[in-house]
């Protein structure tokens, strides 16, 4: 399985803030969070989304670069989004995401966001990611390493 340990120094614990001090910034989530969002939207994550989530969190990728949002969702933000609720109850942009197979994980910009397809998941729980349907990563790692090195890289 995936191994994000290169962001594990990036990750926020309860009463710090220096999160503009370093090019990512994460904060920590319990288990229940995760299962309480996969509850909501009747799946579970896929695999590897999953173990990120655990062991890193959620948050924002390459903060110094100010390239657009680059945050990586939270599970119950990723829950919102799919079931059009919250802030997402009337997003015009929304329906450009509307498929069953496309769980919308990561907001590039305000309007933009990137994809997993569900129904390729491999067997070890990775999912290509997507780009107004282009693919720019095999697996979540590969996309986290790629963002790591040359923010925005898919552009």
């Amino acid at each position: 399985m995936s191994g994000f340990f290169f962001l594990r120094k990036y990750v926020l614990h309860e009463g710090e803030d220096n999160a503009s001090q370093g090019n990512h910034s994460f904060y920590s989530l319990e288990e229940s969070e995760v299962l309480e969002a996969e509850s909501r939207i009747s799946r579970e994550f896929p695999e590897e989304l999953r173990s990120f989530y655990l062991e890193i969190g959620y948050g924002f990728l390459c903060i110094q670069s100010k390239q657009g949002i680059n945050r990586i969702m939270d599970p119950m933000s990723v829950a919102d989004f799919r079931l059009g609720e919250d802030i997402y109850e009337f997003d015009p942009d929304r329906e450009l995401y509307d498929n069953v197979n496309s769980l919308v994980f990561f907001e590039v910009s305000e309007g933009s966001y990137l994809t997993m397809d569900v129904s390729q998941e491999e067997h070890n729980g990775e999912c290509k990611i997507y780009y107004f349907g282009k693919a720019i990563a095999n697996n979540l790692e590969e996309f986290l390493r790629r963002m790591d090195a040359e923010p925005n890289y898919f552009i």
